[in-house]
């Protein structure tokens, strides 16, 4: 193992050590501000985690001139001050200390630590799309997609960087990547499941994420991180700052932060040992007892980055499956008869099938080819964020924010593009190169062999040219960035006054953000690829290309220079000629006006009946460009005047839309006893109710509203239930996306093959008879693309959920600093919006027990029943659920034993998922639970040692065994578990003394590979940290 860290991170580290000894004043922050005594006292009564949220809340300081009460907080979740972090809702805090340790460098790795959160709708691991979003990060909490759970900062909505396009990386929606967000500002991070909705309004159905930043700090701090693999691959750095001051004698405050951050990628070749490569196929014996066969080295020796001569269109076979074709051999071969490929330098050499599966391109083993795919995104981050604060008179306070984010990543692999007789007829864009054999960069070798086999093979088509197969590596990686650039303004004032002898409090707050994605990838053109690969000699004997026309688009290289196909021997000059920069352009704008007025009506026996009442208007628009490449243009061949690409893709159309909200919100807590009542078995009750009516110019009015209760019927126990019903906007892309031309498979209802399946199988039968078709109907989009096209669609509704919670909270005073928390959630969520695809359309038409219904008007058909087209979309057409168990564990004990004034904190995060699935349309439930990634069980554990200046921490995460596939049959697969994972983490930080520190964190400790048979069916992501392997973090901060 070889590590390497001179680079701006070491010398930042070196640079801190060396302030640190030299600098003789210490920063300040708030929490060093506040009275220690009146903090104790706010939150004495609490324990364990709660009490610690208290502490950590308390920093937030109240609207100048004490506008709160003595102890009292902003919880998420509402805008009503309380004396506790008591919520009807389960409720989890990621406290700043606890992002510091862990060393975590974008605060959405933090939130996927938490078992409630599921497999991100994106982050930097894995496949990406390029151009259009390579690197976000998305947090999808319970699995329920990542566009319903809303983020906000400080309580309010911050702009979406994700693209309004089908092609961007995850679903439409309003995501909030959290690459743009700087993690030294966070003070900690809030998440509350559901009943977040009639609070901060649409998108929050699965739940909400709060980042809370530090509003003061007084002085200087600079930190600075460096991490390597055990690999000694993965470099990552991080230089990182936050400065502040107080002015107007203490009137005012102003707060600065910045952050850079780099980190390196994978591809799937990177990790030999991790089983990447494996997959499940269908097996070569007919009586195997499964239906699907792990392989540990797929390989397609149908293809080759190389290229393969063939002598008929079609693709070169193994001896094996020669015998099974009767003899039939499309490949050039050798004496022996083994088909032959060409080798980097252009010469022929034996393809290496390994062993034959049942698949007709899938083998294990063997020197074919391997699909390329990226594994990790590497990434680059520059961040910056100012927060100033400043009392304008008694009790008023201005305020402000202003945010910007240049964040890039960049996919390092992907598919490239094919020509083979897999995907289109020879000759054709995607089929076979037909090449002629006095191609002047054929080897005089290969141009032998190939002569002899169109000489003698009674299969070959002609005797002057013969055809290639070839995967384009060379040409098109599949490499692409994406840039996004984020501004976003906050500002507002608050404070508070009396009325009706009552304190109240006021907040007007506007807030604008602008994200700008803009994409760069290098793309293939295709009429001068044609062009390229038609080389001839000229009268001097040098090899040039012969007569054409360029393509109308721009190309790195406007001069066509000769393209040798053969090995891997393309001239640069080529490439540039074939290629261009692609380039599309994201916009996004988000204009947010608030004003809210919150205090207590009168009194009760608990104490104040607090309300909080206010208007929102929201105003989000989107603006897609897809760039003069992926436009394309208008296609001279075809009648309907559709437009035609200049590479290979369909062309991809721009989207532009908005849409405006206007939204009354209002909430009451009201505490209808109190300990001082000293009612038997009623220490205190309190009821909770909010609720919010959102008009959305688009998609009509719905309202949002919850209500709760937390009951005590003892001090140690806390008894809560909540009711939320939520809904979620249509996103842009959902409602504006222009109808845009597709070409797509499917499995049609009506094909024999098909007739007995679906969720009651004589409805389709009967409908497929209705509809003229017979019993044998053999169905061409099973096997071969059809037209069709993709629409957005105004007349979208809002997505609507209905979701309870039930728990306790349990603090016996016989176990001091105890707190465990339990909580049953049970979402349903109804009209989910869902983007139709062929196979979907079809089968709402024909599974429709009142057939015929409209969407069958969807559908195309000919004479023969053969599909031609199909209208797709975006619907209310689908639904989602999730039901199980959270639970939070933290209890704090002093450990005299262990040193002096010592103590272990231990926390456990834990989650049963007793159910997750959906349905589109009326096709078949679809079960996530148990499946990759939703493990029943999950739990992440924590125990922190501190002493004086140290701390240590042992944290383990487990991820229980899962299915390949929850709804398979049995024998599906001949290994259909997924076996656990757990594997651990450590963190060691020293403080030199009260400005200098030092730590070391340690992820995967012992080097726990991913689990058998992950990921031959996905899994990357979930078990990305024994994939990655051990990884080490070096960091240092000094305060001035």
């Amino acid at each position: 193992m070889r590590f390497s860290f001179m680079s701006p991170s070491v010398a930042s580290l070196f640079a801190i050590a060396v302030a640190a000894a030299a600098t003789p004043a210490l920063a300040q922050t708030e929490e060093q501000q506040v009275d220690a005594a009146q903090t104790q006292e706010a939150c004495s009564d609490l324990t364990g985690a709660d009490r610690d949220a208290c502490l950590t809340a308390q920093n937030i300081p109240p609207a100048p001139g004490d506008a709160q009460e003595e102890g009292s907080i902003v919880v998420t979740g509402s805008r009503i001050p309380r004396a506790n972090f008591d919520t009807p809702v389960p409720a989890v805090v990621l406290g700043g200390e606890q992002i510091e340790i862990r060393g975590y460098t974008n605060l959405g790795e933090a939130l996927d630590e938490l078992p409630a959160f599921g497999v991100p709708g994106n982050n930097a691991v894995g496949g990406q799309s390029g151009a259009f979003g390579a690197g976000q990060t998305f947090v999808n909490f319970f699995g329920l997609g990542d566009q319903r759970t809303l983020t906000v900062v400080n309580g309010r909505r911050f702009v979406s960087s994700n693209t309004a396009s089908i092609f961007g990386v995850t679903g439409a929606g309003s995501q909030v990547d959290f690459n743009v967000i700087p993690s030294i500002i966070a003070d900690r991070i809030e998440t509350i499941a559901v009943g977040g909705a009639p609070i901060y309004g649409a998108d929050a159905i699965a739940g909400t994420v709060n980042i809370i930043t530090k509003r003061t700090f007084e002085g200087i701090q600079l930190d600075a991180q460096t991490a390597i693999t055990d690999e000694g691959d993965v470099p990552e750095y991080r230089v990182r700052g936050i400065a502040g001051m107080t002015f107007g004698g203490e009137r005012g405050s102003i707060v600065i932060a910045g952050e850079w951050n780099r980190r390196g990628g994978l591809v799937g070749t990177d990790r030999p040992n991790n089983r990447l490569n494996s997959f499940f196929t269908t097996p070569l014996d007919p009586d195997s007892p499964f239906g699907n066969i792990f392989i540990e080295d797929r390989r397609i020796p149908a293809l080759s980055e190389f290229g393969i001569p063939l002598v008929t269109d079609f693709i070169a076979l193994s001896p094996g499956q020669v015998a099974d074709f009767g003899g039939f051999q499309p490949g050039v071969v050798d004496a022996s008869g083994q088909a032959l490929a060409f080798n980097a330098q252009g010469e022929l050499i034996p393809i290496q099938f390994g062993e034959q599966t049942g698949n007709l391109i899938n083998f294990n083993g063997g020197n074919g080819f391997v699909l390329p795919f990226n594994l990790l995104t590497p990434t680059r981050r520059y961040l910056a964020t100012a927060l100033a604060q400043y009392e304008v008179a008694d009790r008023i306070r201005l305020f402000g924010e202003a945010w910007y984010a240049n964040s890039k990543g960049r996919q390092l692999r992907d598919q490239p593009v094919y020509n083979t007789a897999l995907f289109d007829v020879a000759g054709g864009t995607d089929g076979n190169y037909i090449i002629s054999i006095n191609n002047p960069f054929l080897s005089s070798q290969a141009r032998s062999i190939i002569q002899q086999n169109l000489a003698t093979s009674p299969f070959a088509d002609d005797d002057d040219t013969f055809l290639l197969t070839r995967a384009n590596t060379d040409l098109i990686s599949g490499a692409g960035s994406s840039t996004v650039e984020v501004y976003r303004f906050v500002g507002g004032l608050d404070g508070t006054f009396n009325a009706l002898g009552r304190e109240m409090t006021f907040e007007v707050v506007g807030n604008y953000g602008k994200s700008v994605s803009q994409g760069r990838e290098r793309a293939l053109v295709q009429q001068n690829l044609e062009n390229a690969l038609n080389a001839v000699r000229d009268a001097s004997g040098n090899v040039v290309c012969a007569p054409h026309t360029n393509a109308p688009i721009a190309t790195i290289n406007s001069t066509c220079a000769p393209l040798n196909p053969f090995g891997q021997q393309i001239s640069q000059a080529a490439k540039d000629y074939v290629t261009t920069i692609a380039d599309p352009r994201a916009e996004n704008d988000q204009w947010v006006a608030t004003a809210s007025l919150s205090g207590t009506l009168f009194d009760v026996w608990g104490g104040g009946v607090g309300f909080a009442l206010g208007y929102e208007h929201r105003r989000e628009s989107a603006d897609f460009d897809p760039g003069v490449f992926y436009f394309g243009q208008p296609d001279p061949n075809d009648p309907t005047a559709d437009r035609t690409q200049f590479g290979r893709s369909i062309p991809i159309d721009p989207v532009a839309g908005n849409f405006n909200t206007d939204e009354l919100f209002g909430e009451l807590t009201i505490p209808l006893i109190g300990e001082e009542q000293n009612i038997p078995l009623i220490h205190s009750l309190e009821l909770n109710a909010a609720g919010r009516y959102i008009w959305h110019s688009l998609a009509g009015g719905d309202p949002t509203y919850t209500v709760g209760a937390t009951w005590q019927p003892i001090r140690d126990i806390t008894f809560r239930g909540n009711f939320t019903r939520s809904v979620r906007a249509p996103a842009i892309t959902e409602l504006f996306n222009p109808t845009s031309q597709i070409f797509d498979t499917a499995n049609d209802p009506c094909d024999s093959r098909f007739l007995d399946a679906g969720p009651n199988p004589a409805t389709r039968q009967a409908n497929c008879a209705a509809a003229g078709l017979p019993a044998d109907f053999q169905s061409n989009v099973v096997d071969f693309t059809s037209r069709g096209s993709l629409s957005g669609n105004t007349n979208l509704r809002n997505e609507r959920a209905n979701a309870w919670t039930v728990g306790a909270v349990l603090r016996p005073r016989f176990l001091p600093n105890l707190t465990l928390a339990v909580d049953w959630v049970d979402i349903e969520l109804k009209d989910a919006i869902e983007s139709l695809d062929m196979e979907t359309t079809l089968e709402a038409c024909y599974d429709d027990p009142n057939f015929p219904g409209p969407i069958c008007d969807q559908i195309d058909r000919d004479a023969g029943g053969q599909v031609t087209f199909v209208r797709t979309g975006y619907a209310n057409a689908a639904s989602r659920k999730f039901e199980g168990l959270v639970a939070e564990l933290a209890w704090r004990l002093n450990t005299p034993v262990l040193g002096g004034g010592s103590t272990v904190n231990l926390g456990v995060n834990y989650i049963y998922n007793n159910e997750l699935e959906f349905r589109v349309g009326q096709g078949d439930l679809t079960t996530l639970r148990n499946s990759i990634g939703y493990s029943k069980h999950q739990f992440t554990a924590n125990a922190t040692y501190k002493n004086e200046g140290l701390t240590w921490q042992w944290q383990a995460q487990y991820i229980g065994p899962t299915l390949n596939d929850p709804d398979a049959e049995e024998n599906t697969y001949e290994f259909p578990r997924v076996d656990d994972f757990l594997f651990f983490n450590t963190s060691l930080r020293y403080e030199v003394n009260d400005r200098f520190s030092v730590r070391l964190v340690v992820d995967n400790v012992f080097d726990t590979k991913n689990p058998f048979p992950t990921p031959a069916l996905g899994g990357t992501v979930t078990y990305f940290p024994g994939i990655l392997g051990r990884n080490f973090k070096f960091g240092a901060s000094v305060k001035f």
